[in-house]
């Protein structure tokens, strides 16, 4: 095959495993995937430890060092593809194997596990061909990856809703993007993607609006004087509070309760 196709397959099987039966540490020269069937086992990669089991599925990279072993009271069942291409890291990506977690349940899917059987089935028999299996091979990943990113939506749904609650209940204090982040439980780069996904802005963008908009608020409904209005809405620095309300207003805080004022005094004369 070529190297450059976009996916290639070199070899696959099925195995029930003995009681304790390992392999490594080794390395692989292409990706190997085994899909667990029945039962459970460890894999070790990059100094971390995995258990994984039945319906789970472990990724070993290229020419990294890897170690499995069955479980000695349910040793694992499995079944392997070995494959690369220019196409994999992008499969991969989207059926939920990251650099860092290379673990994934796609086997929860019940249509991956017939296409996999098919194409372990497939792969021996002489009437046999390469589009044929790498067609299964699309299959499986695209079945898992429509699953994968639905679950991922409705968790950056979570993420999304849970840092507008910590914003709407603490824009007061002196927060910042990263203590967002830290509540959440993401990094702040993931957080930058959920809200430019579901509002077009940053973190950063959304909580000045939020402040600005209880600052209007505030200077409509109250007599607080600007120290106090900017200090109640997470401003502790007056200049910021009035360049910052100037750009999303036009009018710096002052003016606009001069303005507020002046259009009440009109009413009351029309009156």
């Amino acid at each position: 095959m070529n190297n450059k196709s976009d996916i290639n397959i070199y070899y696959c099987g099925k195995e029930a495993c003995s009681p304790g039966h390992y392999f490594g540490p080794a390395i692989r020269p292409h990706y190997l995937l085994h899909f667990i069937l029945n039962g459970k086992g460890i894999y070790e990669s990059r100094g971390s430890k995995y258990n994984v089991g039945k319906g789970e599925a472990f990724l070993i990279r290229p020419q990294e060092i890897t170690y499995y072993e069955a479980d000695r009271e349910e040793p694992w069942e499995y079944a392997w593809v070995a494959f690369d291409g220019e196409k994999t890291e992008e499969m991969l990506k989207k059926a939920g194997f990251t650099q860092e977690y290379p673990i994934c349940d796609i086997l929860r899917v019940e249509d991956c596990g017939n296409y996999l059987d098919r194409l372990v089935a497939k792969f021996d028999r002489a009437d046999s061909n390469e589009y044929e299996l790498i067609g299964l091979f699309y299959l499986i990943f695209s079945t898992a990856a429509r699953v994968y990113q639905k679950e991922e939506e409705a968790a950056e749904q979570g993420y999304y809703v849970k840092a507008l609650t910590f914003i709407r209940h603490n824009y007061g204090y002196d927060i910042r993007v990263s203590d967002i982040a830290r509540y959440v439980g993401i990094d702040r780069t993931y957080l930058f993607k959920i809200f430019k996904h579901f509002l077009g802005k940053s973190v950063k963008e959304y909580l000045t609006e939020y402040r600005i908009l209880t600052a209007k608020y505030m200077l409509q409904r109250t007599t607080y004087n600007m120290t106090e209005v900017a200090l109640s809405c997470g401003f502790y620095d007056l200049s910021a509070f009035s360049r910052n309300f100037k750009k999303m207003e036009g009018v710096t805080p002052m003016q606009y309760r001069s303005a507020l004022n002046k259009g009440v005094k009109d009413r009351s004369d029309e009156e």
